[in-house]
């Protein structure tokens, strides 16, 4: 007999059938655009804004990369929401101290000591966000029925990527414009960096708070969200128990071998995508300005990404995971391949273009399959949530690894033979799918949803 614990981990609402499903998968783009602009904010804050404000490249990149930890660390208080209040309760509550946060992060730069205060705002920032992320994607799994949630998964990565563009789209230009107002003299009368860095995060906190409250006011109560509970003792489960399961299920080892390896190739390639474009032929790099750039990869390469997101998760709720999986993870680590030719042949904007737009394409594709994987996976569990967020927690400590030491590699190599490492390291990502455990039954197969 189905219990609490085990209705929430199969993501079914217990009670408001179709209705219910139907107005959490109207929520999704919300939600998830909620969840994407945290996470580009703490990132531009320490990369754009420190850079423009003189800091040395070591300490921006030390510190953008430690500033990530919390989204890893997340799993180590991801059982409170499991076992307190309800995942809505927490989604929102969440939500306002990331608002407050940007609030604060939007005055720290106006402090005379703003390296400090700035990392402490995003220091707060990032744990906020990661708690959020935790309720949003158990939330997810209670609002939407199994169907729903293979089918927008596609959907929620895009508006992820929205809340991107939101912040690199319009925080930073907004920021770069503040500084340079209409007339004569336009630079004399822009506002000084700081203060319009200021403005322009606050803006952001304006259009984050708005989202909120949309949130607030559509967002279901799906009945079966409720703290869950041991089903033999009806009390709550010990922390150690939900993480003893979590590591115990059968063929962990396979599945975590997938977890950290399935896209550890594309976690080295994409913090060096900009590089490569911008530096000069000399250096090996393709020698665009930051105007192509913003096109190719800011502009054509998001959207490629957003389609791509989109039709994977399509097609996984219309033919079943397992028919795809492997079409589709060689759909994210062939195209690689294009960035060892263009770091060897040395194309011209539009060649550029067009490896970005497959590139990201096929990497929007192929992830849809193992962020369907991961919540099969947590739904083979009574503790959903928690297990889904030990997962993530696990992907970003690969892609944390993968990213941080891309440009040593870069500098030590050279483009070219590090894109081709690159590619050697896609056939271990493909190699993951081999032995790769079924978590549940595929529901496309047997026709549910």
């Amino acid at each position: 007999m189905a219990d609490a614990g085990t209705s929430e981990s199969r993501g079914t609402p217990a009670q408001g059938g179709e209705e219910s499903g139907s107005r959490g998968a109207a929520v999704v783009p919300l939600l998830y655009a909620l969840q994407g602009m945290p996470y580009f904010l703490v990132q531009a804050a320490s990369n754009t804004y420190f850079t423009a404000m003189g800091a040395a490249p070591s300490v921006v990149g030390r510190i953008s990369s430690d500033l990530t930890l919390p989204w890893m660390l997340k799993p180590l208080w991801s059982p409170l929401v499991d076992l307190v209040g309800t995942k809505r309760r927490w989604l929102l509550g969440a939500a306002l101290a990331v608002l407050c946060a940007v609030v604060a992060l939007a005055l720290a730069t106006r402090q005379e000591l703003w390296l400090e205060w700035t990392v402490g705002a995003c220091v707060a920032l990032a744990f906020a966000s990661a708690t959020y992320d935790v309720a949003c994607d158990g939330y997810y799994m209670l609002a939407l029925d199994k169907r729903r949630q293979e089918l927008y998964v596609g959907v929620r990565n895009a508006c992820y990527r929205i809340g991107r563009i939101l912040v690199t789209g319009g925080v930073v230009v907004l920021a770069g414009a503040l500084q340079k107002a209409p007339g004569a003299d336009f630079v004399a009368r822009g506002l000084p960096r700081p203060e319009a860095w200021s403005w322009a995060i606050l803006a952001g906190a304006l259009a984050y708070g708005v989202l909120l409250a949309l949130v607030a006011l559509l967002a279901p109560r799906p009945s079966a969200d409720q703290p869950q509970r041991d089903s033999a003792s009806g009390s709550r489960a010990p922390i150690a128990r939900i993480l003893a399961e979590y590591f115990g299920r059968p063929g962990f080892a396979l599945v975590l071998f997938f977890i950290l390896f399935y896209r550890l190739a594309e976690s080295m390639l994409v913090p060096m995508i900009s590089p490569f474009l911008m530096r000069a032929a000399e250096q090996g790099g393709l020698g665009l300005d930051e105007v192509q750039v913003g096109w190719i990869y800011g502009t054509f390469g998001v959207a490629a990404l957003l389609v791509g997101g989109v039709l994977g998760g399509w097609l996984v709720s219309k033919v079943g995971l397992w028919r795809v999986l492997w079409p589709m993870a060689l759909a994210m680590h062939l195209p690689n391949l294009l960035y060892a030719w263009a770091a060897h042949a040395r194309p011209d904007a539009f060649g550029a273009a067009l490896v970005v737009f497959v590139e990201q394409l096929g990497y929007g594709f192929g992830f849809s399959a193992y962020m369907v994987y991961l919540l099969q996976f947590a739904r083979g569990s009574r503790w959903a949530t928690t297990h889904y967020a030990l997962s993530t927690g696990l992907m970003g400590l690969s892609a944390w690894l993968g990213g941080r030491w891309s440009g040593d590699l870069v500098e030590a190599i050279g483009f070219e033979h590090f894109f081709w490492l690159v590619n050697v390291l896609g056939l271990l990502g493909l190699a993951t799918l081999v032995r790769l455990p079924r978590p549940e039954a595929d529901p496309a197969r047997r026709g549910s949803g």
